[in-house]
């Protein structure tokens, strides 16, 4: 009988503290911006930044490039660094997840700059000053983690705008962002 009343009690209290009911569903989480349909050179180039600044968008990285996508690396890069190998499209995808595991909250800003953008009806050369700005995860401070200038150069395929060629250039002493590709290769 003792055990009867110790266990009642005991239900008495676990509900109180109303641990059997039924709590609200958690609405999820918005679902990441992407342009699945680059048909313009705006939106391939807007999905460049979504790749970078939200790593939910690591799986959609590799659907930017064409599939003989090469990266170039700054000169200056290669003979201070002794980079060998251009990088392809396999390099790119292990590349931002590396990446978006060492840093967090991306910002890429890109501008125009001097060279006017080559555009025809299948091929396009956009040329753009780009920074790269960060924070590590083992930090708490922001900082800028590349810039330079690039030239991207888009192949248009079924109507589609992808990227086949992506030059870099130092434009300072600062790290490039091939050099942050490197480094995260």
């Amino acid at each position: 009988m003792r055990n009867i009343a110790l266990l009642s009690l005991l239900l008495i209290v676990l509900s109180a503290c109303n641990i059997f009911g039924l709590r609200d569903s958690e609405f999820p989480s918005e679902e990441a911006q992407w342009n699945n349909s680059a048909t313009t050179l705006d939106l391939a180039l807007n999905n460049l930044h979504l790749a970078y600044e939200d790593a939910r968008n690591s799986i959609n990285y590799e659907r930017i490039f064409h599939s003989d996508y090469i990266f170039r690396f700054a000169e200056q890069d290669i003979a201070d660094y002794g980079i060998e190998e251009p990088l392809n499209q396999a390099n790119e995808r292990d590349m931002i997840l590396n990446l978006h595991a060492r840093y967090k909250d991306i910002q890429v800003t890109l501008q125009d700059y001097a060279s006017s953008d080559v555009i025809s009806a299948n091929e396009a050369k956009l040329y753009r000053v780009y920074e790269l700005r960060a924070t590590s995860t083992d930090s708490r401070q922001e900082q800028t983690i590349a810039s330079g200038r690039m030239e991207l150069h888009y192949l248009r395929q079924g109507g589609y705008w992808y990227i086949y060629r992506w030059d870099d250039y130092r434009s300072s002493s600062e790290r490039t962002w091939g050099l942050l590709k490197h480094e995260n290769g």
